[in-house]
């Protein structure tokens, strides 16, 4: 049936890219919308936000992705398209290092990297390249490091991997559950990393003109009903599976609520009139992740910008760092722009906690960096959901266990990372049922 003969009026609570995305493809369908967003802005972690320079010149830095990596054809690529974003590509990159055994080396996301990777002898070479020939795995609960290990070898899974995930992820790989990759399943179903990555379509990683948060500003521009500064207090249930969401000074009723928001804030949300599932969203672990922007004079080499991921637990909390090629427009001229992240699932030393042992931790990595002439950090507490081994079916529970009539997602649901997110939200408001 047409929801558009049969529209239902829903509720989002939350406002970044989870319920954005939710209002978005719920409103495409012809389903009444409206989001409440406790926040005086729209985005939540994607947010491109203002940063001026030493002389008050215009600059900006990302809360969250530096860039978006966009899969032709994904749903990601759908979104932008009909938003109507302008990507811009990055251009060619500058130096990418592994931290590991003290030094700096190519980064191994690279093929001159894989070649000179540490730690991977011949053999452990010549078994990446058996990839291909590999059969898939049957297990829908693998961890990581055992997906890797089972594809590229245990020399790449205990060499590499580490220093990898921990970049992406913020967690060890033995900890993260296949599902917190989504990708990577697909990628083997159609033969493998490297045959499922050449048959899957090409991917480009491109910004946003404006920044990465220019997509979270689109959506909410789009939409037209984003209600800022709108938290929820309450939920209500009422006669036939209706819902009453009670705010600051404002009463709404809707067929139905989406949480878009963290597991810990919508278990809490729940924990009233719904304690079942309160619990286990309550269960779900989440990360916090601490990010130090800082901008110094420009080094010779690193005009297109540098990437550095640090081999745990050598970082002693400190994951790695990212800087913008001297010509982003998001920088500020004449300066380099990095982005330092630390914590996660790895535990942050004391030294470590204030900025000036995070420079002296970068500067183990990065000699020629000079001091910084602006810093600023930004807390995200809670802001990396932990996808352990099993949590497919820790979320089929949740979704078992929520009142008719309320839905839940985000990333701890579809995966942090904006394609994966995007891709879950397309397949769940394709299957969202009328009336209900």
């Amino acid at each position: 049936m047409d929801s558009r003969n049969n529209p239902t009026r829903i509720i989002v609570l939350g406002g970044g890219l989870s319920g954005l995305l939710a209002a978005w493809h719920l409103r495409e369908a012809g389903h009444p919308v409206e989001l409440w967003e406790a926040a005086p802005r729209p985005g939540g972690w994607a947010q491109t936000l203002p940063w001026p320079g030493p002389q008050g010149e215009p600059g900006c830095l990302e809360r969250g992705p530096q860039a978006l990596r966009v899969v032709c054809g994904g749903a990601l690529e759908r979104v932008t398209r009909e938003l109507g974003l302008n990507g811009q590509p990055p251009g060619s990159k500058g130096p990418r290092w592994l931290g590991k055994a003290g030094r700096r080396h190519p980064s191994p996301a690279t093929p001159w990297g894989l070649l000179k990777a540490p730690g991977l002898g011949l053999g452990g070479r010549f078994r990446m390249l058996a990839e291909p020939l590999v059969p898939g795995g049957r297990d829908p609960a693998e961890d990581l490091h055992t997906f890797f290990a089972r594809r590229l070898g245990e020399g790449f899974a205990w060499e590499l991997l580490p220093a990898l995930v921990a970049g992406v992820l913020a967690a060890p790989p033995e900890r993260l559950s296949i599902e917190a990759l989504p990708r990577l399943k697909q990628l083997e179903a159609r033969g493998g990393l490297l045959l499922g990555g050449l048959r899957a379509g090409r991917e480009r990683t491109c910004v946003p003109v404006g920044g990465v948060g220019t997509l979270a500003q689109a959506l909410a521009d789009q939409l037209g009903c984003v209600f800022p500064d709108r938290p929820a207090r309450a939920l209500e249930s009422l006669p036939g599976g209706r819902w009453r969401v009670h705010g600051d000074s404002l009463t709404r009723e809707a067929d139905a609520v989406v949480l878009a928001l963290p597991a810990p804030a919508a278990a809490e949300l729940l924990r009233p009139m719904a304690p079942a599932p309160a619990g286990l969203l309550a269960a779900l672990p989440h990360m916090d992740l601490r990010v130090w922007h800082s901008r110094h004079a420009p080094v010779p080499g690193w005009e297109r910008g540098f990437g550095l991921l640090v081999h745990p637990p050598e970082g002693r909390g400190l994951l790695g760092a990212v800087a913008f090629a001297a010509d982003d427009p998001r920088g500020v001229p004449g300066l380099l722009q990095i982005r330092t992240y630390l914590g996660g699932a790895y535990a942050v030393e004391p030294d470590r906690e204030a900025w000036p042992g995070v420079f002296c931790a970068l500067r183990q990595w990065l000699p020629e960096l000079g001091e910084p002439v602006q810093v600023r950090e930004e807390s995200c507490p809670a802001a990396f959901p932990l996808l352990e081994p099993g949590h497919g079916a820790r979320v089929e529970r949740i979704g078992e266990a929520l009142p008719p009539g309320l839905h839940w997602l985000g990333a701890a649901r579809f995966g942090s990372g904006i394609p994966d997110l995007t891709a879950g939200i397309e397949a769940w408001a394709e299957g969202f049922p009328v009336g209900s």
